[in-house]
């Protein structure tokens, strides 16, 4: 990958996080069509996996 490549990513998330993140609502949203999160507000089940088996 160029360096170039590598800006453009860089650039391209950093605007993807600000936007993610521009308010709680949107941040719940994100976490939520990013399958992090249900609909109805619990961690979704393959995070809660990881989290019970974590030392």
């Amino acid at each position: 990958m160029t360096k170039a490549q590598q800006v453009r990513i860089k650039d391209a998330l950093a605007n993807y996080t600000q936007k993610a993140t521009a308010s709680a609502q949107t941040a719940r949203a994100t976490l939520v069509r990013e399958g992090i999160y249900l609909e109805n507000g619990r961690l979704a089940p393959c995070y809660a996996e990881e989290q019970k088996t974590a030392p």
